[in-house]
């Protein structure tokens, strides 16, 4: 019984230090028959690794796929020799006689027998009836060759196979793979395994997942019954008529499960098997002729819309080959052009994502904008940080908190929000001291010329707190600009105002405990847009875009910021430097991520050197550098964490 094959790649995992790749190679179009399926993972070997994946399979397929009298077995054992010398050799031509750890697993697939054999950790599982076997079980052996043992059997429509170089079943149980893998759709099966294996798995895993179903006989097969059919009809009969041959076309049809007379009747008005009762008439006989030639019409229709279908399928497997090309090229560029590879990377996932888009290799799409992710994550230098550690909980003091940023002075870390204030003596958080009962605090400054912590409130006055006592500052205004942020440098202190396009400056006067009244700082730069402002001597201001500009004397300065990331910004929320840093750090909020740049002392330009991504943390607010330490300090709404750099 022959059984179409439907299958698809997938790839789990991260793990820049192996080699892991999947391989297909199907002869069915070329009339020789038979399905090639290869994963292979090289460990320890990355000079070596793509040309032991690549011989593998290449030497199956050259091998296999030939013109013999020999059985599909016997062909795939007169096969494997030929991997294991090639294996040999590669081995003979190294001094040590090492090439890495192999993982692999090989099949081939023939009407409905399935071959395969394995080494390492690479295993095969069938899925039937809800039932797993694992298929490549036992054949592993130590010995001089690396592929030994063959498996064989017969797979059936609706059984699910997987290939994977790594043992499942480290990672989910028997049971919940049989509940995943569903035989009607092989894409969306995989994509649920990746789901629930991806949080387990260290490494990166290679699968190809394969199901199947009853192949279609042709028309071919049904028109020569006809043939058959109307000659022993015509027996006997004076005139007797013989079709001409008709040309084998590539459409395949149900089988009939009646009998040809009766298929035929049916179609020619209903009349039942009295249709051939009394001879053929030449009205029969042309009856029978437009049967058959509609027949070969359709069928030759189909053949031509499953060869433009099967035509575009292979273009865009091309294409999806071309795109993991880019990708290679892109990954080398990205050391010395990053331009330019951003460019190839963005070409290559243009073409991904329109295979995806087409409905065909979806898994094979999804597999490579995966890898195009990856690559561009590697040539942006980031690093993800999963589950950093909670240094505060503010909940164990309030359980509705809901803090708007941190301060630091004299390395003594607090915490405030709306009303309150949170300080933090190493891992112990004091109980809130209350600002005001009546104002409300939006941001918040150290002010280290006088030893104070300040808050701007909404009416727009500003709270000291100071060696535990809290009062209200005086201005020669009676009131301050409020804006969006406050900062302090020297014994001034200076308010972002984006409504009114300003930088505000607050000299303080010491002999009189006041500020003075304030002053435009900003000249020419544009701050309709600012979000965020930090102060080294320059002032860097963010806006709602990303962009940073810096301004020195109150005039905006030319200023560069040079290899930007590939991911654009989402909610740019806080920028932090100081004159003793010399990185720029910029908080998305939106993408729990920190971009990290490097001040060029010469130039007075930044530079973008890479990225801290937290995926599991909730929205991000605040940061704090302990350049001491070198540890960095986050804040959401109720928690202070503390990461290592």
């Amino acid at each position: 019984m022959a059984l179409k094959t439907n299958y698809e790649f997938l790839f789990v995992g991260r793990d820049e230090g192996t080699f892991l790749e999947n391989y297909s190679y199907d002869l069915e179009e070329d009339g020789k028959g038979g399905q090639l399926f290869v994963t292979v993972e090289v460990q320890n070997n990355p000079a070596d690794a793509e040309e032991i994946g690549n011989g593998i399979y290449d030497t199956m397929r050259k091998h296999f796929f030939v013109e013999s009298g020999d059985d599909p077995y016997d062909k795939f054992e007169k096969s494997l020799k030929e991997v294991n010398k090639f294996l040999v050799d590669l081995k003979g031509e190294k001094l040590s006689e090492y090439i890495g750890n192999l993982n692999v697993l090989i099949g081939v697939i023939v009407g409905s027998q399935l071959h395969l054999t394995q080494t390492g950790d690479a295993e095969a599982y069938l899925v039937r009836k809800n039932f797993v076997t694992v298929v490549s079980e036992g054949l592993a052996e130590d010995g001089k060759d690396i592929f030994t043992n063959i498996a064989s059997g017969t797979v059936e429509p609706g059984d699910f196979v997987v290939f994977s170089s790594a043992r499942l079943l480290r990672y989910i149980s028997k049971t919940d793979l049989a509940k995943v893998l569903k035989p009607d759709n092989t894409a969306d099966s995989l994509g649920e395994l990746k789901e629930l294996i991806a949080t387990e798995i260290l490494g990166k895993v290679g699968l190809i997942g394969m199901t199947f179903e009853r192949e279609r006989e042709v028309i071919e097969e049904a028109v020569s019954s006809v043939e058959t059919s109307v000659e022993e009809a015509l027996s006997g009969h004076p005139r007797r008529l013989k079709f001409p041959k008709i040309p084998s076309v590539n459409l395949k049809l149900p089988k009939f499960n009646f009998g040809i007379l009766d298929k035929l009747t049916d179609l020619l008005g209903g009349r039942g098997k009295s249709f051939f009762s009394g001879g053929l008439t030449k009205d029969k006989i042309l009856g029978i002729l437009i049967v058959v030639i509609l027949v070969l019409i359709f069928g030759i229709w189909y053949a031509k819309n499953s060869a433009a279908k099967n035509a575009e399928i292979e273009a865009l497997d091309a294409t999806l080959n071309q795109v993991r090309e880019q990708v290679t090229v892109a990954e080398t560029k990205g050391r010395y052009d990053k331009k330019a590879a951003g460019i190839i990377l963005s070409k290559a996932e243009e073409s991904a994502l329109k295979v995806l888009n087409s409905g065909y290799h979806r898994a094979k799409a999804n597999e490579v904008l995966s890898l195009i992710q990856d690559t561009k994550d590697n040539i942006d230098n980031v690093r993800r940080i999963e589950n950093p550690k909670v240094y505060a909980d503010l909940t164990t003091k309030r359980p509705n908190v809901n803090a708007l940023g941190m301060l630091t002075l004299r390395d003594q870390m607090y915490v405030f929000e709306y009303n309150a204030l949170y300080e933090l003596i190493l891992d112990k958080i004091e109980d809130p001291v209350t600002l005001d009962d009546k104002e409300t605090v939006i941001y918040a400054t150290d002010f280290e010329d006088q030893d104070s912590l300040l808050f701007m409130t909404k009416s727009g006055k500003i709270i000291q707190y100071k060696d535990g006592n809290v009062a209200f500052m005086d201005s020669s205004e009676g009131q301050f600009h409020t804006g969006v942020e406050m900062t302090d440098w020297g014994n001034r202190i200076y308010v972002l105002d984006p409504e009114n396009n300003q930088i505000w400056r607050y000299p303080y006067s010491s002999t009189r405990d006041i500020f003075a009244a304030a002053e435009d700082y900003n000249v020419d730069a544009e701050l309709k847009d600012a979000k965020s402002f930090a102060i080294d001597a320059s002032i860097y201001v963010l806006d709602k875009e990303g962009g940073i500009q810096k301004l020195y004397g109150g005039k905006k300065e030319d200023f560069v910021v040079s290899r930007q990331p590939f991911v654009e910004f989402d909610m740019p929320a806080k920028l932090y430097t100081d004159g003793e840093y010399n990185q720029v750090l910029v908080l998305d909020s939106a993408l729990k991520r920190i971009f990290v740049y490097v001040k060029d002392l010469k130039t007075g330009n930044i530079m973008y050197t890479g990225q801290l991504v937290f995926p599991t943390l909730p929205g991000l607010r605040d940061m704090y550098v302990d350049k001491d330490v070198n540890k960095l300090y986050l804040l959401d709404s109720q928690k202070v964490y503390e990461i290592e750099l």
